[in-house]
């Protein structure tokens, strides 16, 4: 056999192996086109893109607000749907009452995974006495920035005096106004896109000096939350006092009398505590989804 006959058997072994593979890669490529198909009939991720991503010329990309509502199921609610898997984080802060919500979530807590908790009560304190401890600052610096998805605000029981620096004259027009004014400028401290505010009025009182507190500063505090775009406004005395004055005890849904309030006329009792976390907790699924 001459070196060119060599030669020619060689080119030709090597292009049936070529060939050969060849075949084997096409049938290859074949049987992944295959899968592939099986698999997209299966799940398409972009078979229903609306379902998932918000449209670019309609949803203002770029708008944290609208960040927030397309991370919920309803593309709607403020708060995203409290889960063992993703609690909400609540902070309820305050005077002395706050400790009432507090003590509805420290019970509520334990039987749920719902809801991650943090209390900060803090006594003697109040929207006028500024002086002594400074809730707008307060909040500003240490509340505003943390990482909760509701903020629960029940300040007031100490609030019938006028403010140091004036004006002086309890529940007059210059009182109201700078009332409202610390009010709405603590709203505007914690507000924040995905989180919701909200202020838990004043229950009746049976000590007399604090009689007229609660007509005097409930209408301010619901006029600034009810008309805030994420807050909220808890009417505490239609729930422990609904016949419009102080109650020790109230009758439930069922008829039976419960205690709601304690002996000093100012504070919650356990139920009542429970029942104003209940109306807090209302006001949260009612902005989730």
């Amino acid at each position: 056999m001459n070196f060119r006959t060599v030669v020619f058997l060689t080119v030709a072994a090597i292009a049936s192996v070529i060939v050969a593979n060849s075949g084997w890669a096409d049938e290859e490529r074949d049987a992944a086109n295959d899968t592939t198909k099986a698999t997209s009939t299966e799940f398409d991720p972009w078979g229903a893109p609306h379902l998932r991503w918000p449209d670019p010329l309609t949803s203002h990309l770029g708008n944290e607000e609208t960040y927030y509502h397309w991370t919920r199921v309803d593309r709607r609610a403020l708060l995203a749907e409290p889960t063992e898997a993703r609690p909400l984080s609540v902070w309820v802060g305050g005077d002395s009452l706050a400790g009432g919500a507090s003590l509805g979530f420290r019970i509520l807590v334990r039987n749920e995974d719902r809801w991650i908790f943090t209390e900060d009560v803090k006594k003697s304190t109040g929207v006028v006495s500024d002086w002594y401890f400074d809730w707008v600052d307060y909040l500003r610096d240490e509340i505003a920035d943390g990482p909760y998805d509701v903020v629960v605000l029940s300040i007031g029981g100490n609030d019938w005096q006028g403010f140091r620096s004036g004006p002086s004259e309890k529940g007059g027009t210059e009182w109201v106004e700078k009332y409202q004014s610390r009010i709405t400028e603590m709203l505007t401290v914690l507000d924040r896109p995905g989180r919701l505010v909200v202020w838990v009025g004043l229950p009746h009182f049976r000590i007399p000096f604090m009689v007229p507190l609660p007509d005097a500063v409930n209408p301010i505090s619901r006029r600034v939350f009810e008309n805030g775009y994420r807050s909220e406004w808890v009417d505490a005395a239609s729930i422990v006092s609904p016949d419009g004055v102080w109650a020790k005890h109230i009758s439930d849904d069922d008829g039976v009398e419960i205690e709601v309030r304690t002996d000093d006329g100012t504070h919650y009792q356990s139920n009542g505590a429970r029942l104003i976390t209940a109306a807090v907790v209302s006001v949260i699924e009612g902005r989730s989804g």
